[in-house]
């Protein structure tokens, strides 16, 4: 423990912990009331002491992350209705945590980077109905994680500064999730009934689905590329669990639909909590959902040019995108890459092939078949999507104002934006969507 003390004392500060953590909080009609009074701006000896943390949570973080949820859900049992059981399971949750709790720390002094990993975890946070007084529960069982894994070294003077340092972020989530909630379409999850049901592939099915309270229509418009929450209540775990899944058409004024992929399990992974269950529903059968939100969306004003990269499942958003511009003549050109496995997961083949040959031009598509010998047919071909390998054409390169939007498995999407960005593509004009671990 004396090096990990020597690290964290390099910055010490003047005053002990102002305020004990407590879970125990009234709910409040103004979401940062649950703010502590003694609460302050951070001043440049708070960031210090924080910043001074980060080296230690780079190596300890997941410990102080599983430490945290452990504790916090086995007093609070009410928030597994939450927090993805999945995910707590296979570890990925404390990871992400982990590493978030990292990035406030090593960015403290300059929170500009964050501003995006910001945006998406308050849009996920709305979603699955994080309230203000949550992040009091989190706050007590965050800190006395940290003094379990840290020991001593995590003395007053440094939680003085995670105290306050951690409720000037939670009150940037507050505020940007309170605004999510005043413009939802509605509040909590409601009940849709299933009016339609499309099986895609072997695993993957569409779901479409109109509001059992009549009142809500005409739906309100979402933007293409935002998703739902849906949310089922799991036997053997007493409690419900949630996932994200996006919608997979243009927006209509009655129904919804998502496109979900059965995540069947294996030797060492487990079956899909959620998405099992929802393959297993029928036409008729009721599911809960929550409003749309997110950030993977066109701007107001389109571009000439977009380019739209799907990798496996992760078509869903671009196919939404898709399907809307195309609804107009005056809409951009629009170039399809996808990456699949092989035919039978080719999905919304005939869907894209249609749009390509009605739509004069301004549609292009190509596929790749990563796990085939040989292909056949118009805009097919064998292996994986290389960036480096497509044409200036198809890459809309000549447009230097044209968007890109990747979506797919991270080693996927990891390799497209690298792929543009060595083909000179702006960085900021490339827009990344992933599907994560406890996502199924």
């Amino acid at each position: 423990m004396s090096l990990l003390r020597t690290t964290l004392r390099t910055s010490r500060l003047a005053r002990p912990l102002a305020r004990p953590f407590s879970a125990s909080v009234p709910k409040m009609s103004n979401p940062t009331a649950i703010i502590p009074a003694d609460v302050v701006p951070l001043t440049e000896e708070h960031k210090a002491a924080v910043l001074a943390t980060a080296p230690v949570l780079a190596e300890h973080g997941v410990k102080v992350t599983t430490q945290m949820y452990k504790t916090m859900l086995g007093n609070n049992p009410a928030l597994r209705d939450i927090f993805s059981h999945s995910a707590q399971t296979t570890g990925a949750q404390p990871l992400a945590l982990a590493q978030s709790v990292y990035g406030y720390a090593a960015n403290i002094n300059d929170l500009t980077p964050l501003v995006p990993v910001v945006v998406r975890i308050a849009e996920k946070h709305a979603a699955l109905g994080v309230k203000p007084e949550h992040y009091a529960t989190v706050a007590e069982n965050l800190i006395k994680a940290l003094q379990t894994v840290l020991g001593d070294a995590f003395t007053p003077e440094l939680q003085t500064a995670w105290y306050h340092a951690y409720w000037q972020l939670a009150k940037i989530f507050i505020e940007a999730e309170a605004n999510l909630y005043s413009i939802g379409h509605w509040q909590g999850f409601k009940e849709f009934e299933i009016v339609s049901r499309h099986d895609e592939s072997g695993t993957i099915s569409s779901f479409e689905f109109v509001p059992k309270d009549k009142s809500q229509l005409p739906l309100q418009k979402y933007k293409p590329g935002q998703f739902v929450t849906i949310r089922v209540w799991v036997d053997e775990l007493g409690c419900y669990q949630n996932r994200h899944y996006t919608l997979s058409d243009a927006p209509q004024a009655d129904k919804y639909r998502v496109s979900i992929k059965r995540e069947d399990g294996g030797a060492d992974v487990p079956a899909g909590l959620v998405s099992s269950r929802v393959h297993a529903l029928k036409v008729g059968d009721t599911i809960q959902v929550a409003f749309p939100v997110g950030s993977f969306v066109l701007p107001e004003t389109l571009p000439k040019n977009i380019v739209l990269f799907s990798g496996g499942v992760g078509i869903t958003p671009n196919l939404s995108i898709l399907n809307t511009v195309t609804q107009s003549a005056d809409g951009p050109n629009v170039s399809w890459i996808q990456g699949v496995r092989n035919a039978n997961e080719h999905v919304f083949k005939k869907h894209v092939d249609d749009l390509v040959a009605s739509t004069g031009g301004k549609v292009q598509a190509q596929a790749y078949y990563s796990q085939v010998d040989a292909v056949e047919g118009e805009g097919l071909h064998q292996g994986h999507v290389d960036v480096a390998a497509l044409s200036p054409e198809a890459l809309a390169l000549a447009d230097k104002d044209a968007l890109y939007y990747v979506c797919g498995p991270a080693g996927f999407m990891h390799s497209v934006q690298e792929g543009l960005v060595a083909r000179g593509v702006d960085p900021k004009r490339i827009n990344i969507e992933a599907f994560h671990a406890g996502d199924a």
